[in-house]
Protein backbone atom coordinates (compact mmCIF):
# COMPACT_ATOMS: atom_id res chain seq x y z
CA UNK A 1 0.00 0.00 0.00
CA UNK A 2 1.31 3.02 -1.08
CA UNK A 3 0.94 6.39 0.45
CA UNK A 4 -2.16 7.49 -1.54
CA UNK A 5 -3.70 4.55 -0.73
CA UNK A 6 -3.32 4.99 3.17
CA UNK A 7 -4.60 8.18 2.52
CA UNK A 8 -7.80 6.87 0.87
CA UNK A 9 -8.59 4.57 3.08
CA UNK A 10 -8.68 7.13 6.29
CA UNK A 11 -10.42 9.77 3.84
CA UNK A 12 -13.19 7.37 3.01
CA UNK A 13 -14.20 7.76 6.56
CA UNK A 14 -14.37 11.30 6.29
CA UNK A 15 -16.34 11.53 3.28
CA UNK A 16 -19.02 8.47 5.26
CA UNK A 17 -19.09 10.92 7.80
CA UNK A 18 -19.82 13.85 5.13
CA UNK A 19 -22.36 12.11 3.70
CA UNK A 20 -24.12 10.83 6.50
CA UNK A 21 -24.82 14.62 7.79
CA UNK A 22 -25.72 16.47 5.00
CA UNK A 23 -29.23 14.30 4.84
CA UNK A 24 -29.98 15.74 7.70
CA UNK A 25 -28.04 19.31 8.26
CA UNK A 26 -30.63 20.36 10.73
CA UNK A 27 -30.27 17.23 12.58
CA UNK A 28 -26.30 17.84 12.70
CA UNK A 29 -26.57 21.37 13.58
CA UNK A 30 -28.49 20.93 16.48
CA UNK A 31 -25.65 18.65 18.08
CA UNK A 32 -22.86 20.95 16.91
CA UNK A 33 -24.64 23.24 18.77
CA UNK A 34 -25.05 21.62 21.65
CA UNK A 35 -21.97 20.25 22.08
CA UNK A 36 -20.09 24.11 21.68
CA UNK A 37 -22.22 24.93 24.35
CA UNK A 38 -22.21 21.93 26.78
CA UNK A 39 -17.94 21.97 26.46
CA UNK A 40 -17.77 25.31 26.64
CA UNK A 41 -20.22 26.77 30.08
CA UNK A 42 -17.82 26.78 32.60
CA UNK A 43 -15.24 29.20 30.64
CA UNK A 44 -15.22 32.99 31.14
CA UNK A 45 -17.15 33.55 27.88
CA UNK A 46 -19.29 31.03 28.48
CA UNK A 47 -20.39 32.03 31.66
CA UNK A 48 -20.76 35.72 29.93
CA UNK A 49 -23.36 34.46 27.67
CA UNK A 50 -24.75 32.08 30.17
CA UNK A 51 -24.40 29.36 27.86
CA UNK A 52 -26.15 26.56 30.86
CA UNK A 53 -29.57 28.23 30.16
CA UNK A 54 -29.53 28.22 26.25
CA UNK A 55 -31.59 25.23 25.40
CA UNK A 56 -32.33 25.66 21.66
CA UNK A 57 -30.92 27.67 19.01
CA UNK A 58 -33.33 30.40 19.14
CA UNK A 59 -32.37 30.87 22.79
CA UNK A 60 -28.56 31.32 21.54
CA UNK A 61 -29.52 33.36 18.71
CA UNK A 62 -31.60 35.37 21.52
CA UNK A 63 -28.50 35.48 24.26
CA UNK A 64 -25.67 35.65 22.51
CA UNK A 65 -24.88 39.02 20.43
CA UNK A 66 -23.60 38.73 16.62
CA UNK A 67 -19.83 38.98 16.95
CA UNK A 68 -16.22 40.28 15.34
CA UNK A 69 -12.69 39.86 16.19
CA UNK A 70 -12.42 42.81 18.44
CA UNK A 71 -15.25 41.25 20.77
CA UNK A 72 -12.17 38.33 21.27
CA UNK A 73 -9.07 40.26 20.75
CA UNK A 74 -8.51 41.09 24.27
CA UNK A 75 -8.97 37.44 25.43
CA UNK A 76 -6.65 36.00 22.99
CA UNK A 77 -4.39 38.77 24.42
CA UNK A 78 -4.68 37.39 27.79
CA UNK A 79 -4.12 34.11 26.67
CA UNK A 80 -0.58 34.95 24.84
CA UNK A 81 0.91 37.22 27.05
CA UNK A 82 -0.22 36.10 30.31
CA UNK A 83 -0.81 32.17 29.44
CA UNK A 84 -4.51 32.58 31.20
CA UNK A 85 -7.11 29.69 30.66
CA UNK A 86 -10.68 28.62 30.16
CA UNK A 87 -11.02 31.97 28.21
CA UNK A 88 -12.92 31.72 25.65
CA UNK A 89 -13.79 27.38 25.61
CA UNK A 90 -13.29 25.00 27.67
CA UNK A 91 -10.06 22.43 27.63
CA UNK A 92 -6.57 22.76 25.62
CA UNK A 93 -5.61 25.72 23.78
CA UNK A 94 -3.49 23.45 21.17
CA UNK A 95 -1.82 26.17 18.85
CA UNK A 96 -3.04 29.57 17.21
CA UNK A 97 -4.41 30.38 14.14
CA UNK A 98 -3.25 33.20 11.75
CA UNK A 99 -5.38 34.73 9.26
CA UNK A 100 -3.47 35.78 6.11
CA UNK A 101 -4.29 39.43 6.71
CA UNK A 102 -6.17 40.41 3.91
CA UNK A 103 -8.39 43.02 5.70
CA UNK A 104 -5.78 44.68 8.05
CA UNK A 105 -3.17 42.95 9.79
CA UNK A 106 -3.28 39.03 10.56
CA UNK A 107 -6.40 38.03 12.88
CA UNK A 108 -4.57 35.58 15.79
CA UNK A 109 -7.01 32.44 17.02
CA UNK A 110 -6.83 29.32 19.53
CA UNK A 111 -7.24 26.08 18.15
CA UNK A 112 -8.58 23.04 20.08
CA UNK A 113 -8.43 19.69 19.63
CA UNK A 114 -11.67 19.13 18.51
CA UNK A 115 -10.97 21.88 15.18
CA UNK A 116 -7.84 20.54 14.65
CA UNK A 117 -9.03 17.01 14.22
CA UNK A 118 -11.62 18.05 11.80
CA UNK A 119 -9.14 20.12 9.86
CA UNK A 120 -7.15 16.89 9.70
CA UNK A 121 -9.38 14.78 8.83
CA UNK A 122 -11.04 16.80 5.80
CA UNK A 123 -7.88 18.86 4.78
CA UNK A 124 -5.98 16.12 4.21
CA UNK A 125 -7.14 12.37 4.08
CA UNK A 126 -10.70 13.52 2.57
CA UNK A 127 -9.03 15.59 0.15
CA UNK A 128 -7.09 12.96 -1.27
CA UNK A 129 -9.96 10.38 -0.88
CA UNK A 130 -12.22 12.75 -3.27
CA UNK A 131 -9.12 13.12 -6.05
CA UNK A 132 -8.66 9.33 -6.29
CA UNK A 133 -12.52 8.23 -6.18
CA UNK A 134 -13.02 11.33 -9.17
CA UNK A 135 -10.40 10.07 -10.86
CA UNK A 136 -11.49 6.77 -11.07
CA UNK A 137 -14.75 7.04 -11.68
CA UNK A 138 -15.08 10.09 -13.93
CA UNK A 139 -11.35 10.38 -15.70
CA UNK A 140 -10.78 6.24 -15.74
CA UNK A 141 -7.75 6.65 -14.19
CA UNK A 142 -6.06 5.44 -10.97
CA UNK A 143 -4.51 7.50 -8.96
CA UNK A 144 -1.06 6.89 -8.69
CA UNK A 145 1.96 7.07 -5.55
CA UNK A 146 1.37 11.21 -4.72
CA UNK A 147 4.48 12.98 -5.26
CA UNK A 148 4.99 16.27 -6.74
CA UNK A 149 6.27 19.72 -5.59
CA UNK A 150 4.41 21.16 -2.46
CA UNK A 151 4.49 25.24 -3.46
CA UNK A 152 4.10 26.33 -0.35
CA UNK A 153 5.86 27.19 3.40
CA UNK A 154 4.80 25.62 6.57
CA UNK A 155 7.24 27.81 8.75
CA UNK A 156 4.95 29.47 11.38
CA UNK A 157 6.28 31.40 14.53
CA UNK A 158 5.93 31.25 18.28
CA UNK A 159 3.88 33.25 20.88
CA UNK A 160 4.69 34.65 24.20
CA UNK A 161 3.03 31.43 25.44
CA UNK A 162 5.02 29.59 23.61
CA UNK A 163 2.62 27.81 21.59
CA UNK A 164 3.06 27.64 18.10
CA UNK A 165 1.19 29.79 15.11
CA UNK A 166 0.40 28.86 11.91
CA UNK A 167 -1.82 29.61 8.33
CA UNK A 168 -4.91 27.04 8.82
CA UNK A 169 -3.97 25.79 5.27
CA UNK A 170 -0.23 24.54 6.54
CA UNK A 171 -1.59 22.56 9.58
CA UNK A 172 -2.63 19.53 7.65
CA UNK A 173 0.52 19.60 6.26
CA UNK A 174 2.28 20.41 9.33
CA UNK A 175 1.31 17.02 11.15
CA UNK A 176 2.76 14.98 8.30
CA UNK A 177 6.01 16.29 9.07
CA UNK A 178 7.37 12.90 9.59
CA UNK A 179 6.22 11.23 6.00
CA UNK A 180 6.49 14.49 3.71
CA UNK A 181 9.31 13.22 1.82
CA UNK A 182 7.28 10.41 0.58
CA UNK A 183 5.09 12.48 -1.21
CA UNK A 184 7.00 15.77 -1.43
CA UNK A 185 10.18 16.82 -4.19
CA UNK A 186 10.82 19.19 -1.89
CA UNK A 187 12.79 18.16 1.16
CA UNK A 188 11.56 19.43 4.56
CA UNK A 189 13.74 21.86 5.47
CA UNK A 190 12.77 23.85 2.40
CA UNK A 191 8.98 23.04 3.04
CA UNK A 192 10.21 24.43 6.90
CA UNK A 193 13.24 26.63 6.75
CA UNK A 194 14.11 28.52 9.87
CA UNK A 195 14.97 31.28 7.33
CA UNK A 196 12.52 31.01 4.57
CA UNK A 197 12.91 34.95 3.66
CA UNK A 198 16.79 34.01 2.92
CA UNK A 199 15.68 31.80 0.25
CA UNK A 200 15.08 31.68 -3.70
CA UNK A 201 11.85 28.99 -2.40
CA UNK A 202 10.84 29.57 -6.58
CA UNK A 203 14.46 28.12 -7.63
CA UNK A 204 14.37 25.88 -5.19
CA UNK A 205 11.08 23.86 -5.49
CA UNK A 206 11.48 24.01 -9.24
CA UNK A 207 14.90 22.44 -9.02
CA UNK A 208 13.86 19.62 -7.61
CA UNK A 209 10.79 19.17 -8.61
CA UNK A 210 12.31 19.34 -12.26
CA UNK A 211 14.56 16.41 -12.35
CA UNK A 212 11.98 14.10 -10.65
CA UNK A 213 9.68 12.35 -14.17
CA UNK A 214 7.35 10.81 -11.56
CA UNK A 215 5.76 14.24 -10.37
CA UNK A 216 1.73 12.71 -10.37
CA UNK A 217 0.40 15.77 -8.91
CA UNK A 218 0.80 19.78 -7.75
CA UNK A 219 -0.31 21.00 -4.47
CA UNK A 220 -0.06 24.26 -3.28
CA UNK A 221 -2.27 25.95 -0.58
CA UNK A 222 -2.98 29.04 -2.39
CA UNK A 223 -3.18 28.65 -6.73
CA UNK A 224 -1.41 32.01 -7.38
CA UNK A 225 1.73 30.33 -5.91
CA UNK A 226 1.42 27.81 -8.64
CA UNK A 227 0.71 30.40 -11.37
CA UNK A 228 3.77 32.17 -9.72
CA UNK A 229 6.22 29.01 -10.45
CA UNK A 230 5.88 29.12 -13.54
CA UNK A 231 6.24 32.28 -14.59
CA UNK A 232 9.51 31.84 -12.86
CA UNK A 233 10.12 28.18 -15.10
CA UNK A 234 8.98 30.45 -18.32
CA UNK A 235 11.78 33.31 -17.52
CA UNK A 236 14.46 30.72 -15.83
CA UNK A 237 14.37 27.75 -18.03
CA UNK A 238 17.57 28.03 -19.33
CA UNK A 239 19.49 28.68 -16.01
CA UNK A 240 17.96 25.45 -14.26
CA UNK A 241 18.10 23.00 -17.37
CA UNK A 242 21.83 24.59 -16.86
CA UNK A 243 22.24 23.58 -13.76
CA UNK A 244 20.52 20.08 -13.26
CA UNK A 245 22.51 19.42 -16.43
CA UNK A 246 25.99 20.23 -14.23
CA UNK A 247 24.53 19.27 -10.90
CA UNK A 248 24.81 22.09 -9.45
CA UNK A 249 22.78 25.25 -7.53
CA UNK A 250 23.05 28.17 -9.40
CA UNK A 251 25.99 30.66 -7.10
CA UNK A 252 23.79 33.78 -7.71
CA UNK A 253 20.66 31.72 -6.01
CA UNK A 254 19.59 32.94 -2.82
CA UNK A 255 20.40 30.43 -0.32
CA UNK A 256 21.96 30.14 3.46
CA UNK A 257 25.31 28.28 3.43
CA UNK A 258 24.26 25.41 5.24
CA UNK A 259 21.49 24.35 3.10
CA UNK A 260 23.32 25.00 -0.06
CA UNK A 261 25.85 22.33 1.38
CA UNK A 262 22.78 20.41 2.10
CA UNK A 263 21.70 20.34 -1.20
CA UNK A 264 24.36 20.52 -3.55
CA UNK A 265 25.05 16.46 -1.50
CA UNK A 266 21.88 15.61 -3.07
CA UNK A 267 22.26 17.00 -6.80
CA UNK A 268 24.25 15.19 -9.36
CA UNK A 269 24.87 15.97 -12.90
CA UNK A 270 21.61 14.77 -15.44
CA UNK A 271 22.44 15.71 -18.60
CA UNK A 272 19.67 13.27 -19.82
CA UNK A 273 17.08 15.09 -17.59
CA UNK A 274 18.41 18.15 -18.85
CA UNK A 275 18.22 17.64 -22.28
CA UNK A 276 14.56 16.27 -22.48
CA UNK A 277 13.74 19.39 -20.12
CA UNK A 278 15.28 21.83 -22.81
CA UNK A 279 13.08 19.76 -25.81
CA UNK A 280 9.85 20.66 -24.40
CA UNK A 281 11.01 24.60 -23.45
CA UNK A 282 12.65 24.96 -26.67
CA UNK A 283 9.29 24.45 -28.42
CA UNK A 284 7.76 27.14 -26.21
CA UNK A 285 4.89 27.45 -23.50
CA UNK A 286 2.33 28.20 -25.71
CA UNK A 287 0.83 24.76 -24.81
CA UNK A 288 0.58 24.08 -21.16
CA UNK A 289 4.18 22.89 -20.40
CA UNK A 290 3.50 21.26 -17.14
CA UNK A 291 2.39 17.38 -18.67
CA UNK A 292 4.89 17.51 -21.36
CA UNK A 293 8.04 17.91 -18.62
CA UNK A 294 5.68 15.46 -16.14
CA UNK A 295 4.10 12.98 -17.93
CA UNK A 296 2.76 11.30 -14.72
CA UNK A 297 1.20 14.05 -14.29
CA UNK A 298 -2.40 13.73 -12.71
CA UNK A 299 -4.51 16.22 -10.81
CA UNK A 300 -3.46 19.59 -8.90
CA UNK A 301 -4.63 20.28 -5.30
CA UNK A 302 -5.34 24.12 -3.95
CA UNK A 303 -7.33 26.93 -2.89
CA UNK A 304 -9.67 28.20 -5.83
CA UNK A 305 -13.18 29.85 -5.99
CA UNK A 306 -14.04 32.66 -7.96
CA UNK A 307 -12.57 35.18 -6.09
CA UNK A 308 -9.32 33.42 -7.62
CA UNK A 309 -11.08 32.61 -11.23
CA UNK A 310 -8.43 34.87 -12.80
CA UNK A 311 -5.84 33.20 -11.74
CA UNK A 312 -7.11 29.19 -12.26
CA UNK A 313 -7.57 30.50 -16.16
CA UNK A 314 -4.04 31.90 -16.12
CA UNK A 315 -2.84 28.31 -13.94
CA UNK A 316 -4.89 26.45 -17.15
CA UNK A 317 -2.50 27.83 -19.82
CA UNK A 318 0.69 26.13 -18.20
CA UNK A 319 -1.09 22.76 -16.72
CA UNK A 320 -4.26 22.74 -19.29
CA UNK A 321 -6.90 20.13 -18.54
CA UNK A 322 -5.77 18.94 -15.64
CA UNK A 323 -7.95 17.76 -13.06
CA UNK A 324 -7.93 20.56 -10.46
CA UNK A 325 -8.79 20.05 -6.84
CA UNK A 326 -10.13 22.84 -4.87
CA UNK A 327 -8.64 22.01 -1.22
CA UNK A 328 -11.49 23.63 0.23
CA UNK A 329 -13.37 26.47 1.96
CA UNK A 330 -11.45 27.07 5.18
CA UNK A 331 -9.96 29.66 7.28
CA UNK A 332 -8.61 30.71 11.32
CA UNK A 333 -11.90 29.83 11.86
CA UNK A 334 -12.23 26.54 11.10
CA UNK A 335 -13.13 24.61 7.58
CA UNK A 336 -16.46 25.17 6.81
CA UNK A 337 -17.16 23.30 3.11
CA UNK A 338 -15.30 20.48 1.13
CA UNK A 339 -15.79 19.88 -2.72
CA UNK A 340 -17.26 16.64 -3.49
CA UNK A 341 -15.37 16.46 -6.81
CA UNK A 342 -12.55 18.13 -8.79
CA UNK A 343 -12.74 20.65 -11.42
CA UNK A 344 -15.41 22.86 -8.83
CA UNK A 345 -15.24 26.15 -6.75
CA UNK A 346 -18.01 25.37 -4.57
CA UNK A 347 -18.00 22.62 -1.36
CA UNK A 348 -20.83 21.37 0.37
CA UNK A 349 -21.20 22.81 4.33
CA UNK A 350 -20.41 20.78 6.99
CA UNK A 351 -23.30 21.30 9.89
CA UNK A 352 -21.08 18.84 12.04
CA UNK A 353 -17.96 20.87 11.91
CA UNK A 354 -19.67 24.45 12.82
CA UNK A 355 -22.52 26.03 13.81
CA UNK A 356 -23.87 27.65 10.39
CA UNK A 357 -25.88 31.24 10.50
CA UNK A 358 -26.20 33.35 7.01
CA UNK A 359 -26.94 37.17 6.94
CA UNK A 360 -29.17 37.74 3.30
CA UNK A 361 -27.13 40.23 1.66
CA UNK A 362 -30.32 42.05 0.14
CA UNK A 363 -31.10 42.93 3.53
CA UNK A 364 -27.97 45.39 4.26
CA UNK A 365 -29.41 48.77 4.37
CA UNK A 366 -29.32 50.40 0.94
CA UNK A 367 -27.48 53.99 2.20
CA UNK A 368 -24.25 51.92 2.32
CA UNK A 369 -24.21 50.99 6.26
CA UNK A 370 -25.73 47.74 8.00
CA UNK A 371 -27.65 47.25 10.86
CA UNK A 372 -25.39 45.78 13.85
CA UNK A 373 -27.32 42.62 14.97
CA UNK A 374 -29.49 41.91 11.83
CA UNK A 375 -31.87 38.80 11.63
CA UNK A 376 -29.59 35.43 10.38
CA UNK A 377 -31.05 32.53 8.89
CA UNK A 378 -29.98 28.57 9.33
CA UNK A 379 -28.86 26.03 7.21
CA UNK A 380 -32.45 24.80 5.99
CA UNK A 381 -33.42 28.30 4.81
CA UNK A 382 -31.16 29.22 2.24
CA UNK A 383 -32.11 29.62 -1.54
CA UNK A 384 -30.46 28.55 -4.37
CA UNK A 385 -28.86 31.32 -6.13
CA UNK A 386 -28.56 33.86 -3.26
CA UNK A 387 -25.83 35.37 -1.49
CA UNK A 388 -25.29 35.80 2.50
CA UNK A 389 -22.24 36.55 5.14
CA UNK A 390 -21.50 33.66 6.53
CA UNK A 391 -21.89 33.85 10.62
CA UNK A 392 -19.66 30.99 12.67
CA UNK A 393 -19.64 29.41 15.35
CA UNK A 394 -16.75 26.60 16.84
CA UNK A 395 -15.29 24.79 18.97
CA UNK A 396 -12.59 27.01 19.77
CA UNK A 397 -14.14 29.91 20.77
CA UNK A 398 -15.77 32.10 18.47
CA UNK A 399 -19.73 32.19 19.13
CA UNK A 400 -21.98 33.99 16.20
CA UNK A 401 -18.80 35.23 14.92
CA UNK A 402 -18.94 37.18 11.70
CA UNK A 403 -16.06 36.64 9.09
CA UNK A 404 -17.06 38.79 6.56
CA UNK A 405 -17.01 36.50 3.80
CA UNK A 406 -19.88 36.51 1.57
CA UNK A 407 -20.91 33.42 0.00
CA UNK A 408 -23.46 31.72 -2.82
CA UNK A 409 -25.05 28.98 -2.77
CA UNK A 410 -24.92 26.79 -5.98
CA UNK A 411 -27.03 24.07 -5.55
CA UNK A 412 -27.35 21.16 -2.81
CA UNK A 413 -25.65 17.75 -1.99
CA UNK A 414 -28.01 15.70 -0.33
CA UNK A 415 -30.31 18.32 1.84
CA UNK A 416 -27.23 20.28 2.62
CA UNK A 417 -26.37 23.69 0.82
CA UNK A 418 -23.01 24.02 -1.83
CA UNK A 419 -21.58 27.34 -1.43
CA UNK A 420 -18.93 28.99 -3.38
CA UNK A 421 -16.65 31.86 -1.83
CA UNK A 422 -17.49 35.26 -3.79
CA UNK A 423 -15.53 38.27 -1.27
CA UNK A 424 -14.97 39.32 1.46
CA UNK A 425 -17.14 42.00 2.52
CA UNK A 426 -14.24 44.74 3.27
CA UNK A 427 -12.70 44.21 0.29
CA UNK A 428 -15.08 45.57 -2.13
CA UNK A 429 -14.67 48.68 -4.47
CA UNK A 430 -17.20 50.81 -2.62
CA UNK A 431 -16.51 54.54 -3.78
CA UNK A 432 -20.03 56.01 -4.19
CA UNK A 433 -22.30 53.35 -2.68
CA UNK A 434 -22.48 51.43 -5.89
CA UNK A 435 -21.00 48.20 -4.48
CA UNK A 436 -18.96 47.13 -7.05
CA UNK A 437 -17.88 43.25 -5.62
CA UNK A 438 -14.19 42.17 -6.74
CA UNK A 439 -15.63 39.36 -8.49
CA UNK A 440 -16.63 42.24 -10.95
CA UNK A 441 -13.35 43.63 -10.48
CA UNK A 442 -11.93 40.29 -11.64
CA UNK A 443 -14.19 40.07 -14.40
CA UNK A 444 -13.18 43.39 -15.46
CA UNK A 445 -9.70 43.11 -15.56
CA UNK A 446 -9.70 39.54 -17.32
CA UNK A 447 -11.87 41.39 -20.23
CA UNK A 448 -10.08 44.58 -20.67
CA UNK A 449 -6.37 42.33 -20.51
CA UNK A 450 -8.55 40.14 -23.48
CA UNK A 451 -9.86 43.15 -25.22
CA UNK A 452 -6.87 45.18 -25.42
CA UNK A 453 -4.18 42.44 -26.03
CA UNK A 454 -2.42 42.97 -22.89
CA UNK A 455 -1.79 39.98 -20.70
CA UNK A 456 -1.18 40.94 -17.19
CA UNK A 457 0.97 39.40 -14.83
CA UNK A 458 -1.62 41.00 -11.68
CA UNK A 459 -3.40 43.67 -11.02
CA UNK A 460 -4.93 45.64 -8.12
CA UNK A 461 -7.73 48.35 -8.18
CA UNK A 462 -7.45 51.24 -5.64
CA UNK A 463 -10.42 53.27 -4.97
CA UNK A 464 -9.18 56.92 -6.07
CA UNK A 465 -10.66 59.78 -4.07
CA UNK A 466 -7.82 62.54 -5.67
CA UNK A 467 -10.44 63.80 -8.08
CA UNK A 468 -14.12 65.17 -7.95
CA UNK A 469 -16.43 62.63 -8.24
CA UNK A 470 -14.09 59.66 -7.20
CA UNK A 471 -13.38 57.12 -9.65
CA UNK A 472 -11.63 53.63 -9.95
CA UNK A 473 -7.95 52.99 -10.70
CA UNK A 474 -6.70 49.62 -11.70
CA UNK A 475 -2.61 49.47 -11.11
CA UNK A 476 -1.50 46.55 -13.89
CA UNK A 477 2.28 45.35 -14.29
CA UNK A 478 1.31 44.51 -17.76
CA UNK A 479 3.99 41.33 -19.50
CA UNK A 480 4.12 43.48 -22.25
CA UNK A 481 5.43 47.68 -22.94
CA UNK A 482 2.24 50.00 -23.02
CA UNK A 483 2.25 53.02 -24.80
CA UNK A 484 0.58 56.10 -23.47
CA UNK A 485 -2.20 55.83 -26.64
CA UNK A 486 -3.06 52.04 -25.36
CA UNK A 487 -3.38 52.71 -21.75
CA UNK A 488 -6.14 55.63 -22.94
CA UNK A 489 -7.60 52.76 -24.79
CA UNK A 490 -7.43 50.52 -21.89
CA UNK A 491 -9.43 53.11 -19.79
CA UNK A 492 -11.85 53.17 -22.45
CA UNK A 493 -12.35 49.62 -22.16
CA UNK A 494 -12.35 49.81 -18.68
CA UNK A 495 -15.18 52.07 -18.59
CA UNK A 496 -17.32 50.10 -20.70
CA UNK A 497 -16.87 46.76 -18.83
CA UNK A 498 -18.02 48.64 -15.60
CA UNK A 499 -20.85 49.85 -17.05
CA UNK A 500 -21.74 46.96 -18.15
CA UNK A 501 -21.34 44.68 -15.06
CA UNK A 502 -22.69 46.87 -12.60
CA UNK A 503 -25.73 48.57 -13.19
CA UNK A 504 -25.30 51.26 -10.77
CA UNK A 505 -21.75 51.80 -11.64
CA UNK A 506 -23.72 52.76 -15.18
CA UNK A 507 -25.97 54.85 -13.13
CA UNK A 508 -23.69 56.76 -10.95
CA UNK A 509 -21.37 57.65 -14.23
CA UNK A 510 -24.54 59.31 -16.01
CA UNK A 511 -25.41 61.12 -12.76
CA UNK A 512 -22.15 62.35 -12.04
CA UNK A 513 -21.22 60.70 -8.81
CA UNK A 514 -18.14 58.73 -10.24
CA UNK A 515 -15.64 59.87 -12.49
CA UNK A 516 -14.06 58.21 -15.88
CA UNK A 517 -11.75 55.23 -14.59
CA UNK A 518 -7.85 55.63 -14.06
CA UNK A 519 -5.38 53.10 -14.81
CA UNK A 520 -1.47 53.15 -14.14
CA UNK A 521 1.30 50.88 -15.51
CA UNK A 522 3.21 49.37 -12.66
CA UNK A 523 6.94 48.69 -13.37
CA UNK A 524 8.20 45.11 -14.23
CA UNK A 525 8.45 42.12 -11.27
CA UNK A 526 6.45 44.63 -9.19
CA UNK A 527 4.51 41.77 -7.91
CA UNK A 528 7.46 39.92 -6.79
CA UNK A 529 9.09 42.84 -5.62
CA UNK A 530 5.77 42.92 -3.07
CA UNK A 531 6.26 39.57 -2.48
CA UNK A 532 10.00 39.37 -1.09
CA UNK A 533 9.21 42.81 0.60
CA UNK A 534 6.18 41.11 2.69
CA UNK A 535 8.64 37.89 3.02
CA UNK A 536 11.82 40.11 4.67
CA UNK A 537 9.51 41.41 7.26
CA UNK A 538 8.85 37.32 8.16
CA UNK A 539 5.37 37.05 6.04
CA UNK A 540 5.32 33.35 5.29
CA UNK A 541 5.21 32.77 1.39
CA UNK A 542 1.85 31.24 1.19
CA UNK A 543 0.08 33.33 3.32
CA UNK A 544 0.97 36.24 0.46
CA UNK A 545 -2.59 36.55 -1.08
CA UNK A 546 -3.30 38.43 -4.74
CA UNK A 547 -3.87 42.08 -3.85
CA UNK A 548 -6.66 42.49 -4.96
CA UNK A 549 -7.60 46.00 -3.13
CA UNK A 550 -5.27 48.55 -2.66
CA UNK A 551 -6.83 49.33 0.87
CA UNK A 552 -3.63 50.67 3.44
CA UNK A 553 -1.21 53.39 3.28
CA UNK A 554 1.66 50.54 3.40
CA UNK A 555 0.11 48.86 0.01
CA UNK A 556 -0.53 52.75 -1.55
CA UNK A 557 2.90 53.44 -0.66
CA UNK A 558 4.42 50.67 -2.36
CA UNK A 559 2.81 50.32 -5.20
CA UNK A 560 2.70 53.95 -6.14
CA UNK A 561 6.06 54.14 -5.95
CA UNK A 562 6.47 51.47 -8.70
CA UNK A 563 4.37 53.02 -10.70
CA UNK A 564 6.02 54.02 -14.56
CA UNK A 565 2.87 55.99 -15.98
CA UNK A 566 3.76 59.78 -15.75
CA UNK A 567 0.64 61.59 -16.28
CA UNK A 568 -2.23 61.49 -13.79
CA UNK A 569 -3.76 63.04 -11.01
CA UNK A 570 -4.13 60.07 -8.54
CA UNK A 571 -0.04 59.77 -8.87
CA UNK A 572 0.49 63.65 -8.47
CA UNK A 573 -1.86 63.55 -5.42
CA UNK A 574 0.35 60.71 -3.36
CA UNK A 575 3.41 62.08 -4.62
CA UNK A 576 2.14 65.47 -3.33
CA UNK A 577 1.33 64.16 -0.06
CA UNK A 578 4.73 62.59 0.56
CA UNK A 579 6.36 66.24 0.44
Amino acid sequence: MHFSDFGVFLGDFTLREINHHTKDPMKAQRKTLKKILSKSKNCELGKKYNFKDIHSIDDFRSMVPLTKYEDYEPYVERMIHNKEKNLMFTGYNVRYCSSSGSVGKPKILPKSIKDLWNMQCIGFSGSVATAYHYLKDVKGVRMPAQRGPLVLILTGHKLEDGKQCNGAGQIPLLYLKPILNTFSTSPVSLLIPEHEELLDTSYLQLRFALEDRKVSYLESIVVTLLTTMFDYLEENWEMLCDDIEKGIINPNIKITPELRKEYEKKFKPNPTRAAELRREFEKGFDTPIAPRIWPKLTWAHGMVGSNLKIYVDKLRKSIGDLPLHNMGYAAAEGFFAMPTELDVHDGVLLPHCIFFEFIPIDDEVEDGSEADQPKTLLIDELEVGKKYEIVVSNFSGLYRYRIEDVVQVTKMYNNTPRIELLYRKNLDMNVANEKTTTQMCDFCAKNISKRSGKEFTQFSYYPDFSTKPPRYCLLVEPKDAVSEDERQQMIEIMDEEFDAVNEKYAKYRRWGMLNKPEILILKPKTYWDYREMLRSKGVVLNQIKPVTVINSEERKDFFFSHVETENSATLDEWKASKE
